[in-house]
């Protein structure tokens, strides 16, 4: 028996706290404590259980957080020495105290939600990017956002998760929160406005507070600086990039808003109609009986059943549930290329987890008197609902 292999080692686990260990570049480690609530034996009563996050989970946060600092500060080998320390502790404590991390569907498995657009309304968003940016070259589009989901994308695909997970995790509740508590629609709102920096882009002074990021764009060979500029009309958000080295003119950024704001507007209002067609028919498709999430590797495109962003939180699933996906997930060879795998629990739910190539589909069903094959037909009537024979069935 040795006490050491080759295989790295990403969790440890004591009686109290559990230690996740994540090596984001050469020479620099990053260790997550996390408290785990337990009790003595001669306190321990009944069977009684206390939700514990997944390690994997856990895991998958602190490569995001890494992500994200590198996103807004840079790789942490350009820091000098003497400011990492600093650098990290003012930007990993707020972050990490700012996140409620529960065994949720959007933390289970991270990814992006997309919206489909019927051709005509996707065109009328491509034209209006194209046009944009003829308009204006020194800005480029990198992603535009309808509510929580994604439509446009102009950056390497880990990229763009980041800046979507800082949309719809940090930066969009807060926007939504302050929309709501204003009431009305305001004239602001309708024809739009910058909205990062969060008191708007009003005069010169303001241009200093943008944001500077780090980001790869797909014309890009490596991440760079860029300026980050946000826009928001109704509930579409569009993120902009500018070159570190532009020398930002006001007027510029007043035409810009003169130019983006009606165009937007308009936009929204005919997205708006399709998500509500598109609701109803959902709607028709569901079933309280069961849950599904599918999951594409290659592009992280991310679906379900059971809202799991911030801005519309999931909390439908238990924690025991959501930890068999999250194992099944997180073990890449449990399913293979091809492969399927069907669980039952103790209180009568069964989850199926489907691979094909790098796309996942699991769906979660609770049923007491079914069998085997009763679950395998139901899984097989959800995939041909839901997802339009993506799945290959052998006949």
């Amino acid at each position: 028996m040795t006490t050491f292999s080759s295989e790295p080692c990403e969790a440890l686990q004591t009686q109290s706290k559990r230690y996740i260990f994540y090596q984001p570049e050469k020479d620099f480690w990053m260790v997550l404590v996390v408290r785990i609530p337990y009790a003595t034996k001669a306190a321990t009563t009944g069977n009684e259980k206390k939700e514990v996050i997944e390690p994997s989970v856990m895991h998958d946060f602190l490569k995001s957080a890494y992500k994200m600092f590198t996103m807004f500060i840079g790789p942490m080998k350009d820091i000098p020495i003497e400011d990492i320390y600093t650098n990290c502790e003012q930007f990993f404590t707020p972050y990490i105290m700012s996140r409620n991390i529960t065994n949720d569907l959007a933390n289970v498995i991270q990814g992006i939600n997309y919206l489909p657009l019927e051709k005509n309304s996707f065109f009328k968003v491509v034209c209006f990017i194209d046009l944009l940016e003829i308009n204006y070259p020194e800005f480029k589009c990198v992603s535009f956002v309808y509510n929580d989901q994604l439509i446009w994308n102009g950056l390497a695909t880990n990229d763009m998760l980041t800046l979507y997970q800082y949309l719809v995790q940090t930066l969009l509740p807060k926007q939504v929160e302050k929309e709501i508590q204003g009431g009305a629609v305001t004239a602001a709102q309708r024809h739009g406005r910058f909205i990062s920096p969060p008191e708007g882009i009003r005069n010169a002074d303001d241009l200093q507070k943008l944001h500077k990021v780090y980001l790869m764009r797909e014309d890009d060979s490596e991440a760079k600086q860029y300026y980050l500029v946000i826009y928001r009309t109704l509930s579409a958000t569009v993120c902009f990039t500018v070159d570190v080295n532009t020398n930002l003119n006001i007027d510029v950024f007043r035409s810009l808003d003169a130019f983006t704001g009606p165009q937007l507007s308009t936009i929204a209002s005919s997205i708006s109609e399709q998500c509500a067609l598109h609701a109803m028919q959902s709607a028709q498709l569901s079933n309280a009986d069961h849950s599904f999430l599918y999951f594409n590797r290659l592009n992280l495109a991310y679906k379900t059943s059971s809202p799991g962003t911030s801005l519309t939180p999931s909390t439908t699933i238990k924690p025991e549930v959501l930890s068999i996906i999250a194992g099944i997930h997180s073990d890449r060879k449990s399913l293979g290329n091809y492969g399927e795998i069907i669980i039952k629990t103790p209180d009568e739910y069964w989850i199926t987890g489907k691979s094909s190539n790098d796309r996942e589909f699991y769906v979660i069903i609770q049923e007491k008197n079914a069998n085997l094959k009763d679950i395998a037909d139901e899984v097989r009537r959800i995939c041909e609902d839901q997802m339009k024979g993506i799945f290959f069935y052998p006949t």
